[in-house]
């Protein structure tokens, strides 16, 4: 009976051991991993400007966008270093009206003031690096804790403005570089993690575009939008 007890007792510590072997990701010198998730492009907008009329009641309207992401991560006992490439998605709307005019422009013919929008598609690739501190690591689970630059370019950049019932697309002629600072929250149970992330830029641009359609660009068909970055976001990964 007595031995039954201890190889009972054997059997359940290496059972405990083997239950804890995930852990040990968390103590080795370098581990890599990838992340799918979730954003919301919330742009802190500033001013827009149409034709150099500023325009009035601007709202912003998002809609849900996606990322995926690979990383490599450099362990120092608490600490690591997480630099990574993420690919992101992301679409919005600006609503605003025009105020009263006394002249005719090209995306205001009349002097009503009217609501209309703006809609945003982008595409980007990004390089975080991300310090970290692991706030919790107790096996099954972890708390940890990120902040870091990211260095953002956006290859694929679509602006289409509806004025009047009137489309317009645009051509940015602005830089497609930009850089924020980023801090985030993880949560991890054994080799999966959950992320959320608030990103917000650093350097406030200023877009300047003009009128897709038109064939030699007039001073009447440009917009200037003067923008932040700020951008929430979810996601899922596995370390290994």
């Amino acid at each position: 009976m007595k031995k039954a007890g201890l190889i009972t007792l054997i059997l359940l510590v290496g059972f405990i051991g083997v239950a804890q072997e995930p852990d040990k990701s968390k103590v080795k010198p370098f581990n890599w991993g990838a992340t799918v998730g979730l954003s919301a492009n919330l742009p802190v907008i500033n001013s827009i400007t149409v034709d150099d009329i500023e325009l009035e009641d601007i709202h912003l309207k998002y809609k849900v966008g996606y990322q995926a992401s690979v990383f490599a991560r450099v362990n120092i006992d608490r600490f690591f270093l997480q630099p990574s490439v993420s690919w992101l998605h992301s679409e919005s709307e600006i609503l605003f009206s025009i105020p009263p005019l006394t002249e005719t422009t090209a995306f205001a013919p009349s002097n009503i003031q009217t609501e209309n929008q703006i809609e945003i598609r982008t595409r980007s690739l990004e390089m975080p690096i991300y310090i970290g501190y692991h706030i919790v690591q107790e096996a099954p689970y972890g708390l940890s804790f990120t902040v870091g630059p990211r260095i953002k370019y956006n290859y694929d950049v679509t602006y289409t403005i509806n004025v009047d019932n009137s489309t317009h697309e645009l051509v940015n002629e602005g830089s497609p570089w930009g850089v924020s600072i980023a801090t985030g929250v993880g949560v991890n149970i054994w080799r999966m993690f959950f992320d959320f992330s608030y990103e917000f830029g650093l350097n406030r641009s200023e877009s300047d575009f003009r009128d897709k359609s038109a064939t030699i660009p007039m001073p009447v068909n440009y917009v200037t939008i003067n923008k932040r970055t700020n951008v929430m976001s979810f996601s899922f990964g596995l370390l290994f």
